[in-house]
């Protein structure tokens, strides 16, 4: 038996639309062309794939499993295609990624500047998500691969991650901040003030989070809602931060500008307290050809951020009064 693709998708297009008139005005052949289309795939597998009605059609169950098996093969023949076209061409093509708001800051942002310059002719499409929603669209093959906190992720058996480095997070508030004077800020600490969250929080965050907030000496600290805003928005969390006392949990990349203008001050940590992105696609779904060599340069750009992240947490982390960097004080000379 040998069916043809362009029958396979005569037949995706009959279920989608649910009668012959529509689905050949869709495919733009006449109704008696696709009929003689799906009777010869009928022919061939030796049973009905659809329940015909005079208000239309619908798929029996052989032809659901049908559906599923050619759906499947279609999707791959059209990677196939773009595959064969961008690696001819070598800058052509498309490329669909997403990522958390963590990692699209501070990583593939800088993975897309360099990935721009490089193929102008690529048409790119970035969709910033949480990683729970990256996950439906990587299954419906709306991406081809997303970066993103991956701890819920890993038993997920059709998923194929690249774990890349942990990056740790950091307390953070505006420099005038009451907790801003302190030596160390615990998790603790920080619920006597509203909590501002950069995307969902994952469980092995959020638990130990809970957990202090119970241990709160001060009640309606307790009592608190947690987080008091969830947002994926980066420059609003930004602003919030900065004209409120809301505390919030980042990684020194995504607030270097603020830190170095001593607008924002690192707080605290906490030894579970980090990120930890992956690099998330599908087992049966190669990269393209575009997607590879993105891939190549968000694997720079993360090496890169790490290297910054550790030298931006040495310079602004909580200091101990003594080790504090003091200016030296010079005494002018008296004439006379």
């Amino acid at each position: 038996m040998s069916i043809e693709l362009r029958h396979m998708r005569h037949v995706l297009a009959l279920a989608e639309h649910g009668s012959f008139a529509r689905a050949a005005t869709a495919l733009r052949l006449s109704q008696p062309a696709l009929s003689r289309s799906i009777q010869n795939v009928e022919q061939q597998i030796g049973t009905e794939l659809f329940l015909r009605s005079s208000a239309g059609v619908a798929p029996t169950d052989t032809g659901r499993l049908f559906l599923q098996r050619a759906r499947q093969l279609v999707l791959l023949a059209a990677d196939l295609d773009r595959e064969v076209l961008s690696r001819r061409t070598l800058q052509s093509g498309q490329l669909s990624v997403g990522g958390g708001p963590f990692p699209v800051e501070s990583i593939l942002s800088t993975a897309l500047a360099r990935f721009l310059s490089e193929y102008p002719r690529v048409r790119v499409r970035l969709q910033v998500r949480d990683w729970d929603e990256l996950l439906q669209r990587l299954r419906a093959r709306e991406l081809d691969f997303f970066v993103a906190e991956i701890s819920t992720l890993e038993r997920e058996r059709d998923l194929e991650i690249e774990p890349l480095t942990e990056h740790p997070l950091f307390f953070a508030a505006r420099s005038g901040h009451p907790l801003a004077g302190r030596v160390r800020v615990a998790a603790v600490d920080t619920f006597g003030f509203p909590f501002v969250a950069l995307s969902r929080i994952p469980p092995r965050i959020l638990e130990p989070m809970l957990d202090a907030q119970r241990r709160a000496p001060d009640p309606s600290a307790a009592r608190r809602a947690f987080p008091s805003l969830a947002c994926n928005s980066l420059a609003a969390v930004r602003r919030i931060v900065l004209h409120s006392d809301a505390v919030t949990a980042v990684t020194p990349c995504c607030i270097a500008a603020e830190l170095e203008a001593q607008q924002l001050a690192l707080l605290g940590t906490e030894p579970w307290l980090s990120v930890r992105f992956g690099l998330v696609r599908l087992e049966d779904h190669p990269l393209n050809h575009a997607a590879e060599a993105f891939r190549g340069f968000v694997l720079e750009a993360e090496r890169a951020a790490s290297l910054e992240e550790q030298r931006l947490a040495v310079r602004w982390r909580p200091r101990s009064a003594s080790n504090r960097r003091t200016r030296p004080t010079t005494r002018k000379a008296r004439s006379g």
